[in-house]
């Protein structure tokens, strides 16, 4: 009786270690990167649009699809690795409205997708996932389970860097069909895990002494022509209210009129297009005295 009770007792005590050795060590590795980061003025966080910026010699810490409670968690890793000998003047974090439609907020309940979102983006979070984030009752307890399990995937960085254009546009007649609750349903009111972890990184920003750039890439009309124009405004809102705080910054560029040459896709740039950021994100480099 005592070895039916041990046994299953021994295994869970061996998974527990083995997990907190893994999580040890991928810790190490991106507490390592964090504080070669912290060596220069700029880092940037976000998702694919990070690749987007036309900063080659900043380091990003991004990947695609993900999240911004993922997102907060990175940035608070990267907090906690600094020191009074860090560098970095400006974080640039890349944002768009994506990350507040119905699909964000039921990839973030932790319910199973069937896109596979969960296995391609949570196991990346494992490197920075702490004690904290398990207890954080904000955060849905499918999805913080999620997290812990898919730590054994044992993806130790997200860190990429340089930068590598495309010329490659959509055509002139590009087009694409939204869903129904993004173009009908006030969404912004819905994503309440995404607007809690944004409050959660402008409250990081807030503590600390660089400069926090929310940018925002143009979106292509035949984004803005589907998308409820009530929730567009909401999160436009949002966003402006985050930049009345002191040392936040945000560069609107949704509704910017770049042309079809300048998109990808609906949301991703060319290299017109990046250099069309480029010219409203240079001149706030170069005012808080970084030469991009």
């Amino acid at each position: 009786m005592r070895a039916l009770i041990h046994r299953p007792l021994a295994i869970l005590a061996g998974v527990c270690l083995l997990w907190g050795a893994a999580h040890l060590w991928m810790g190490r590795g991106a507490d390592a990167e964090f504080e070669q980061a912290h060596r220069g003025e700029v880092v940037v966080f976000g998702d694919s649009h990070a690749g987007d910026v036309r900063l080659p010699q900043a380091p990003r810490f991004a990947f695609p699809a993900q999240d911004l409670v993922s997102t907060w968690m990175w940035m608070d890793a990267f907090v906690r690795a600094g020191d009074a000998d860090s560098k970095v003047k400006v974080v640039v974090l890349t944002v768009w409205p994506s990350k507040f439609l119905p699909l964000a907020e039921r990839r973030l309940s932790g319910r199973i997708q069937e896109d596979r979102w969960g296995q391609s983006v949570l196991g990346r979070v494992g490197p920075v996932l702490g004690f904290r984030h398990m207890v954080e009752p904000a955060v849905p307890w499918r999805l913080r389970w999620r997290m812990l399990l898919n730590t054994f995937q044992l993806r130790s960085s997200i860190r990429t860097s340089g930068w590598d254009c495309q010329d490659r546009s959509i055509p002139s007649d590009y087009g694409f069909k939204m869903g129904t609750l993004v173009q009908e349903a006030p969404w912004f009111d819905g994503a309440k895990v995404s607007r809690w972890a944004l409050g959660q990184i402008v409250r990081l920003a807030e503590s600390q002494s660089w400069e926090l750039v929310l940018l925002e890439h143009p979106m292509h009309r035949s984004f803005l022509d589907q998308v409820h124009p009530g929730a567009m405004a909401d999160y436009e809102a949002a966003l402006k209210a985050a930049a009345e705080h002191p040392r936040i910054t945000y560069v609107d560029m949704a509704r910017f009129p770049l042309p079809d040459s300048g998109f990808r896709d609906y949301h991703h740039l060319t290299c017109e297009g990046s250099a069309a950021v480029a010219d409203r994100l240079e001149p706030l480099l170069e005012g808080w005295g970084i030469s991009p």
